[in-house]
């Protein structure tokens, strides 16, 4: 059994980061990088299609995680809370990162984001919702 809790991060704050994100992809050692794997597919003959490919799924995958390190920044501290309301050591750390890890965002109409976490306990969900 899953609780579910909902919190939304700010469209403000939601902006902010995807500008970030959008600089980071397109400025300094990233640029570099990509670069320089373009000249490395370059030399292995990978068609032009393909690279295009391999960088778009390499920045969808750079988004996502820059996407997870967000929720933590925004929400880690409440949920870490609520884990460790009735779970420690390594039991706590492992669900705090499952939680993290597995919270769905969808973006509003307004820019903000309303990120779906799923608890497994009620306890948990109700400490979140108290904290966040």
């Amino acid at each position: 059994m899953s609780i579910t809790v909902q919190k939304t991060i700010p469209a403000a704050r939601m902006r902010q980061f995807h500008q970030m994100v959008d600089r980071w992809l397109e400025e300094g050692p990233i640029k570099l990088a990509t670069n320089a794997t373009i000249t490395a597919m370059d030399n292995a003959d990978i068609p032009k299609a393909e690279q295009a490919a391999i960088i778009e799924d390499r920045d969808i995958i750079m988004r996502h995680n820059m996407r997870l390190g967000l929720i933590s920044e925004v929400f880690a501290p409440a949920i870490e809370k609520a884990v460790k309301s009735s779970r420690s050591g390594s039991e706590a750390q492992d669900e705090i990162a499952r939680v993290i890890v597995t919270a769905v965002g969808i973006r509003q109409v307004d820019e903000s984001e309303l990120v779906t976490f799923n608890f497994l306990t009620q306890n948990e969900a109700d400490a979140f919702r108290a904290l966040a």
